[in-house]
C-alpha cells in the first residue's frame, strides 16, 4: 500500500513539474506561425497562459474559458484541445520570447519556450560586369553585386583555360547577407537571410570567352526567388 501511494505521489509531482523545451523559430513577415506545447497537459483548476517577453499575456485559459488580451484578439488563433497558438500575419515587432506556462497554487511550470525571430524577405540583387581583359590564354575581370538595402561588393578574378582564382584576398563582406563567388561554371551573387534567398548569376564563359578580341559587354542575368 505504501509503495502504491508513493508511486501515485511521484507521478503527480512528475506531471506537475513538466518539462520546458526551448527552440528558435525564424519566420518571414506577413506569414503565420504556429507555436505548440509538446506534451499533453491536464490543467484541472490551474491557469494556462501564452506570454510574450515574460510580461504580456496573449491568452489565458481557465476552466475551459479563453480570455484574449486586447492586443491579440484578432491576431491569434488558440486551440484548447492541444494548447497550440497561431500568430497571424507576423511583423518585425513580433520578434521575441513566447512562453507557454501553467500557473498553479504552488508553482508556475513552463511547458515550452520559443525565441521567435521575424525577418523581412531580402531585396533583389544585380550582378554586373565592371571590366574584362581577355587574352588568348587568360582573362581578368571584375564584377559587382548590388542590392537595394546593403552596400555593394565587388571582386576581381583571374582565369586561365582550366581554373579561376581571386586576383587578391577577398575583403570581408560589408553585409553578411550578401556574397559574391564563383562556382565551376557560374559567377554568383547571393543575397539571403534565414527566410528568403535571391540570386543573380552569369556564366563564366559569357564573361571570359577565350580568344575573343573585344571586351565583353555588360549584361544582367536572371533573378530567382526561393522561399
Amino acid at each position: 500500500m505504501t509503495v502504491s501511494v508513493c508511486f501515485i505521489l511521484g507521478l503527480l509531482l512528475w506531471t506537475r513539474a513538466g518539462g520546458s523545451s526551448s527552440q528558435t523559430r525564424f519566420i518571414q513577415t506577413n506569414r503565420d506561425l504556429q507555436l505548440t506545447v509538446p506534451e499533453e497537459v491536464q490543467l484541472g483548476r490551474d491557469i494556462f497562459n501564452w506570454r510574450f517577453n515574460d510580461r504580456n499575456n496573449i491568452i489565458r485559459l481557465l476552466r475551459g474559458e479563453v480570455d484574449h488580451s486586447d492586443d491579440y484578439k484578432n491576431r491569434v488563433d488558440f486551440f484548447k484541445q492541444n494548447l497550440s497558438l497561431i500568430l497571424k500575419n507576423v511583423q518585425l515587432s513580433d520578434s521575441g520570447i513566447y512562453t507557454a506556462e501553467v500557473s498553479g497554487k504552488r508553482e508556475d511550470v513552463i511547458l515550452s519556450t520559443y525565441d521567435v525571430r521575424v525577418e523581412a524577405p531580402v531585396s533583389p540583387v544585380l550582378l554586373s560586369v565592371d571590366s574584362v581583359f581577355n587574352s588568348p590564354e587568360s582573362c581578368n575581370f571584375t564584377v559587382s553585386c548590388t542590392t537595394e538595402l546593403s552596400p555593394s561588393i565587388s571582386r576581381s578574378f583571374t582565369c586561365d583555360r582550366r581554373t579561376c582564382e581571386e586576383a587578391s584576398p577577398a575583403p570581408s563582406d560589408p553585409a553578411p547577407s550578401l556574397h559574391l563567388y564563383l562556382s565551376d561554371v557560374s559567377i554568383i551573387c547571393n543575397h539571403s537571410n534565414h527566410v528568403s534567398w535571391r540570386k543573380d548569376t552569369k556564366e563564366k564563359q559569357q564573361v571570359c570567352p577565350f580568344g575573343a578580341e573585344e571586351v565583353c559587354t555588360q549584361e544582367t542575368g536572371g533573378t530567382k526567388d526561393i522561399y
